[in-house]
């Protein structure tokens, strides 16, 4: 199967599905991660302070790309890069990092139908989505763009956020099906695993962001597969369900 990843930037599918994405590669399909907002200027574990304020989106945009074509390398071929070249929120909306989060999406946002037309040409047989865990507004806007797939026939699923507990998720999920009216089901890729293996393999993932978060981060980050039994937990639609991507336990 062809399998589409909506990423708000670079790094956030690593962060949520590296675990998945690398399971999914092995069973034989092909997935490609939509990087939306991937010009910025935050990168704040890396040498960008030293870098004059004209070329500090040109340096940190290149940066992270760097990282995430690392990351891609883990994974072969069988794993593909699409950049939107879309500024992220702070410089797009010319407001503070820490002013990211609780921000509303405008309906009217032209980001909305760039993203829904990149994941249509894409062709995927299913859709990845991320939940907008955390309010960001990158992360809603990301969703947002291709939030009417879950209540289709198409197979669409939503991935957690990490670092996230589980409980907060399930919250957020039932919240989000009651302004949506839909319905989806819990799932994980594959059945458990050595969770030591799976925390190491999420690591060597994450740990290629270096520049966005610290050592600490990735720790929390990695360690977030072991409620789920070294796996990662999405939420599918009905027709989600029935490609057998996930299972129930």
């Amino acid at each position: 199967m062809k399998i589409t990843v909506v990423s708000p930037h670079r790094g956030d599918a690593a962060f949520s599905l590296a675990l998945a994405i690398g399971s999914w590669i092995e069973a034989g399909h092909k997935v490609a991660v939509i990087n939306c907002f991937s010009r910025s200027e935050e990168a704040p574990y890396s040498d960008a302070d030293s870098v004059h304020a004209n070329d500090r989106m040109s340096f940190v945009t290149a940066l992270r790309g760097r990282e995430d074509e690392v990351w891609r390398r883990q994974y072969g071929s069988a794993l593909s890069l699409v950049d939107l070249n879309m500024k992220d929120a702070p410089l797009r909306l010319h407001c503070k990092p820490e002013e990211v989060y609780g921000l509303t999406v405008n309906p009217n946002d032209k980001w909305l139908l760039k993203i829904e037309k990149a994941v249509e040409q894409r062709g995927a047989d299913a859709v990845v989505l991320p939940l907008g865990l955390g309010g960001h507004v990158d992360h809603l806007v990301a969703r947002d763009g291709s939030l009417k797939l879950a209540g289709t026939n198409r197979a669409c699923a939503f991935y957690e956020e990490q670092p996230v507990e589980p409980a907060v998720a399930e919250e957020f999920v039932r919240e989000l099906e009651r302004e949506n009216k839909f319905a989806l089901t819990a799932g994980f890729v594959g059945a458990a695993v050595d969770v030591a293996a799976a925390v190491k393999r999420k690591r060597r993932a994450v740990f290629c962001y270096d520049s966005m978060i610290d050592d600490a981060t990735v720790s929390k980050i990695a360690a977030g597969c072991e409620v789920y039994g070294g796996r990662e937990r999405l939420w599918g639609n009905a027709a989600w369900q029935g490609t057998e991507l996930t299972v129930g336990s």
